[in-house]
């Protein structure tokens, strides 16, 4: 009985001299997130059957305009702070390439670019990066479209891809984008 009521009076006596603060639940507005996060922008994969038609290669650049849908909420628009892109090439071909990407509104006007790429001959990993720091550019916020422009460059020694050598030019693109919520 003894060793019962000393531990109810050390309880008792702990539970008095306990630290406890007030709660300022005004803290909240304090928080901060910086969340990123990583999208897919354009993967292709172009064979030489796609760069030579009936014996001749193309001299016209290969265009194509996706979807961009990073940016169809408003609290995208309204929190991002900046965008890394980051585009991965593998280049089996011995002719240089340019790739050009344009980010577009809905009227198709340019809200960022042209990101240039120049892929040497036969680069199995190239890669680039491009920062978008939205105070600087924000225009890009609007983007809805991209467009990218693939151009294959004349040879330096006038050679032409054959057509019965397999080959690709395998490009790869991503986005990280990072946001601020308070």
């Amino acid at each position: 009985m003894r060793f019962f009521l000393k531990t109810v009076f050390c309880c008792f006596v702990l539970m008095l001299s306990s630290c406890v603060e007030d709660l300022n639940f005004d803290q909240a507005g304090d928080l901060e997130l910086t969340p990123a996060v990583a999208a897919s922008l354009v993967n292709s994969t172009i064979t030489q059957n796609q760069l030579v038609i009936g014996g001749t290669e193309l001299s016209m650049p290969i265009e194509q305009t996706s979807l961009f849908t990073v940016f169809n909420n408003e609290q995208s628009n309204d929190n991002l702070e900046r965008a890394v892109l980051r585009f991965d090439i593998n280049n089996q071909f011995n002719r240089r390439f340019r790739i050009q990407f344009l980010f577009l509104d809905n009227g198709d006007n340019t809200t960022y670019g042209p990101v240039v790429l120049d892929i040497p001959e036969n680069e199995s990993n190239f890669r680039q990066e491009e920062e978008i720091i939205i105070a600087n550019n924000p225009a890009f916020t609007n983007t809805r479209k991209v467009q990218v422009r693939i151009e294959l460059l004349p040879s330096t020694d006038g050679s032409t891809i054959d057509v019965n050598v397999p080959a690709s030019l395998i490009f790869k693109s991503a986005g990280t984008f990072y946001f601020r919520i308070n």
